[in-house]
């Protein structure tokens, strides 16, 4: 009867040993479904990153070329763009009137109280008068990369030119104003120029 009972100890010594290897084998697995899910974390939200910079990018050139088009057609009659300014620090009862009756940019670009103009990255948006036969498209704070690829776009076709506005840490102004096509190389020099993620301006201009 005690060898019987040392045996059964003996079977329950090794049931708990099996149950303890059984546990530590399921843990190793659990931590490494959730490395997966980590790594699948992270490519995700990288993907997703990209994705949204691309569908900003792309919107913004939408955008440009839409309103181009639209205040030319409007303006063509009097041959001029007197009144078409859309200033975010302007407190004239004029501001923004012309662009706001005739509809001339898309409803997502104003804020919420039909004030002024937000771009797509959510940074201020001005639109005004440079010369009689000029208007100047201004998107602040584009993130460098968003810049690269504005500038280096093709705007022949909406008759743009394009001038890049960076301010340095000694906060002087420097431009860069392109009226083709340019390389990547020389946009990376333009919206690089401060050294910072974003750039103060690039200005947009559009002729009659």
């Amino acid at each position: 009867m005690k060898n019987f009972e040392i045996k059964n100890n003996d079977c329950h010594a090794a049931l708990a040993m099996t149950k303890s290897v059984q546990s530590g084998r399921s843990m190793i697995e659990m931590l490494g479904v959730l490395a997966i899910i980590g790594v699948l974390s992270v490519g995700g939200i990288a993907g997703y990153s990209k994705a949204m910079m691309k569908y900003r990018i792309n919107k913004t050139i939408e955008q440009i070329t839409l309103i181009a088009g639209n205040v030319r057609t409007f303006f063509s009659s009097q041959n001029n763009f007197e009144g078409i300014d859309c200033l975010n620090d302007s407190s004239s009862e004029n501001n923004c009137k012309i662009l706001k009756k005739a509809k001339l940019v898309p409803d997502e670009m104003w804020n919420s109280t039909y004030t002024s103009l937000v771009s797509v990255f959510g940074t201020d948006t001005d639109i005004e008068q440079y010369d009689n036969k000029t208007l100047i498209i201004s998107v602040h704070e584009i993130p460098t990369q968003a810049c690269i690829e504005l500038v280096s776009h093709n705007w022949n076709n909406a008759n743009i030119t394009t001038i890049v506005e960076t301010v340095s840490p000694n906060r002087d102004e420097t431009h860069y104003a392109y009226e083709s096509i340019i390389s990547i190389d020389e946009a990376v020099t333009a919206c690089s120029d401060d050294g910072g993620t974003t750039i103060s301006a690039i200005n947009f201009y559009v002729k009659l």
